[in-house]
């Protein structure tokens, strides 16, 4: 170091010389410099470059070039700088970096996105390409405010309006006192926030203003577009302050105001986590038990758990809000805990309708019929929900509700109408389709999966003067269908709304006189470990849609399992009794948050050759345990769900107590798989704590 420095200091003294003697300056030689560069691409790996001599003294790590890859011209970013090549490459072999990107002369990517999209990449054992592709400057097309506006009014017709029912709610001084804390403190802190949506909003509201009144930045994330720009909305309304609803056709430009320094509010889905905001004082995750917060591409992050890692980095206050936290959440030992409880007289009344004792096929039971015929004659309006999207069809007893289950994972056995056998979606076990009910020796078993569609034709040939509109995946194609089905649910248009759990993807409802749950366990036969907790959370929103009891609203929950824990706690409105029971299953059959979960999954277009290659890979895991305490694998089997054209997956379901060693003996085999089989046409796909496994 010392030589370099006489070096150049003899150097600049003799150019000054020659200089002021007239004469000729010979051209300085630079050391060559080689610069280590991630590309967008599912590589783990850096590729080495040359650096030209015109950004030899500019480029610096967190750069972002453009550089020549295969037969193409890639955007990749700077991670390493160095005057020596690789150990055994030849310098004159290296491809030279073509020019910095488009962009990036202006700005750089600030250190704590750098680093963060590092540790993404570790936590979910991803390539670190692919996670810098999340931190890195979009290019969004510009649009005027004028346009913005005009979007906003076409995509959610409630016309802007803020809902009165937040204008009640009083201020809450400990919830601001405990906020300006963790504000003033500087450090990481994490709060699970369990209030009803009207507490929420305003609390939010609350927390805005003291961010923005400390010169800070914060973030607002929701797992729906439609329900951030609603809430965008509303806070806007009760703040007076501007706030960013983070959208790419918007032309908001968060990298302008962190190189300018000028804190922001951002409001926006899962991708927001990773806005570019100086200052960043707060991250509020609105509806954190939402399964829309996990991204369901590689890297297969959960806008959650990163929100945590970056606030760590950046000494940020965490707000986990929920009406229905997640379970995840409620046992984090890093989180305290807030709670605001609904006020009972703002509560229905709740029934119960066992269907066990109703004819068999029964989707209006007698009580629902009585209390819907009431509801239309008083004008009050009628919510029937009823989730047939997303679950696989089971079998289910008449008599005791007895559902077949797996002995040694404890989900539901799909019901394979083709095979005519039962399947556990985890362990591949398979039974044959029973003759009679092991429990009650009852023959009158039949599956369950009646859907919308039926209830809707149901409905109107029993109410034939009513008016019906039905809310699910297939009613929401076309734009123009969509508008005009929200602005009747708005206006109050129709007197009887049918739907699937579409029906909570934007803002709360408006308050209706009768809601029918009408198959309330059906969720509850779904092949995935969190069936019963997704139940809990959908059974309530459903709930939440009903006016109080002391203006006639009434609930009518019609169930074959009237005795589960998830029906006991829906009725009793006690949510402890849905937590201690849930957890302790958990616990019982190692599940999150007991453990911490991994989806292995192999794709290829040979099955045999998949299946193969699957087995080897759990065979990889088993050895790299080594002396570690060896996780607990099941399968591989055959990949439920959907899958690309063509593919098939096989997938293994690995359960770690520890994360960090969980991941690194699943990168360790994910790396020596891709090495085994490189001249083989299949994908390694790694899903850490997956929210959906069917």
């Amino acid at each position: 170091m010392l030589l370099r420095l006489v070096v150049l200091a003899f150097s600049t003294l003799l150019q000054w010389r020659m200089v002021h003697h007239n004469q000729p300056v010979p051209p300085v030689r630079h050391e060559p410099l080689y610069a280590d560069v991630i590309v967008p691409r599912h590589i783990a790996k850096a590729f080495t470059y040359l650096v030209p001599a015109a950004l030899t003294q500019t480029l610096t790590i967190g750069r972002q070039v453009l550089v020549p890859f295969g037969r193409t011209m890639l955007d990749g970013m700077v991670i390493a700088l160095s005057n020596h090549p690789p150990s055994g490459i030849r310098a004159a072999s290296l491809k030279e970096i073509r020019s910095l990107a488009d962009g990036s002369e202006r700005v750089g990517l600030p250190p704590v996105l750098f680093d963060l999209s590092r540790r993404v990449a570790e936590h979910y054992v991803a390539p670190w390409g692919q996670c810098l592709r999340l931190v890195l400057p979009k290019k969004p097309a510009r649009a005027s405010a004028r346009g913005q506006r005009t979007k906003l009014r076409a995509t959610d017709p409630d016309g802007g309006c803020i809902v009165e029912s937040l204008l009640h709610v009083e201020p809450d001084p400990l919830w601001v006192a405990q906020v300006a804390g963790h504000l003033c403190a500087n450090q990481a802190r994490k709060v699970v926030f369990s209030a009803p949506w009207e507490q929420r909003v305003v609390r939010l509201a609350e927390v805005i203003r003291q961010v923005h009144t400390q010169g800070k930045s914060m973030i607002i994330i929701c797992g729906e577009l439609a329900k951030a720009e609603w809430l965008t909305r509303q806070v806007s309304h009760l703040t007076t302050l501007p706030i960013t609803l983070a959208r790419v056709e918007s032309g908001f430009d968060p990298w302008r105001r962190a190189q300018e320094g000028t804190p922001s509010i951002v409001l926006g889905t899962r991708s927001a986590v990773f806005a570019p905001l100086p200052s960043l004082g707060l991250i509020w995750i609105e509806g954190e038990d939402d399964p829309a917060l996990k991204e369901p591409q590689e890297p297969r992050y959960h806008a959650r758990d990163v929100a945590w890692i970056r606030a760590k980095e950046e000494g940020a206050l965490v707000v986990l809000a929920s009406a229905h936290p997640s379970l995840e959440s409620v046992c984090d030992r890093d989180a305290e805990s807030y709670v605001v409880r609904p006020e009972p007289a703002r509560r229905p009344k709740v029934e119960l309708v066992d269907l066990r004792h109703e004819p068999a096929g029964t989707l209006f039971s007698r009580t629902l019929m009585a209390a819907m015929q009431e509801a239309l004659e008083h004008k009050t309006g009628v919510l029937l929900f009823l989730n047939r999207k997303g679950y696989a069809r089971t079998l289910v007893c008449r008599d005791c509700g007895w559902v077949p289950r797996c002995p040694s994972c404890a989900v539901a056995l799909a019901y394979g109408r083709e095979a005519g056998v039962l399947t556990c979606q985890y362990c591949g076990r398979t039974d044959a389709l029973p003759q009679s009910c092991p429990v009650c020796h009852s023959t009158r078993l039949t599956t369950v999966g009646d859907g919308t569609e039926r209830a809707e034709a149901d409905a109107r040939r029993l109410f034939p003067h009513a008016t019906v509109a039905r809310v699910d995946r297939d009613t929401l194609h076309r734009a123009a269908a969509v508008r005009q089905t929200w602005e009747g649910i708005r206006s109050g248009a129709w007197d009887i709304l049918i739907g699937t759990q579409a029906l909570f993807q934007r803002g709360p409802l408006p308050r209706r006189g009768v809601v029918g749950i009408m198959q309330a366990d059906s969720g509850l036969h779904i092949p995935d470990f969190r069936a019963a907790e997704r139940t809990y959370q959908l059974l309530n929103e459903a709930v939440s849609v009903a006016r109080p009891y002391s203006e006639g609203g009434r609930v009518i929950v019609q169930t074959r399992l009237p005795a589960h824990h998830v029906l006991e706690a829906v009725l009793s409105a006690n949510p402890q009794r849905f937590y201690d029971e849930e957890l302790a299953a958990r616990r019982l059959l190692n599940y999150p948050p007991a453990c911490h979960l991994a989806a292995l999954s192999v794709l290829g277009k040979d099955q045999q050759e998949v299946e193969i290659a699957a087995k080897r890979w759990r065979s990889c895991l088993e050895q790299s345990a080594g002396i570690e305490v060896p996780p607990s694998m099941l399968g591989p089997v055959p990949a439920m769900g959907k899958r690309p054209k063509g593919l098939h997956r096989f997938q293994t379901l690995v359960k770690g107590t520890d994360h960090d060693s969980l991941c690194r003996l699943i990168q360790t085999s994910v790396a020596r798989m891709e090495q085994e089989y490189r001249k083989k046409r299949l994908k390694f796909v790694v899903d850490i704590d997956p929210m959906k496994l069917s």
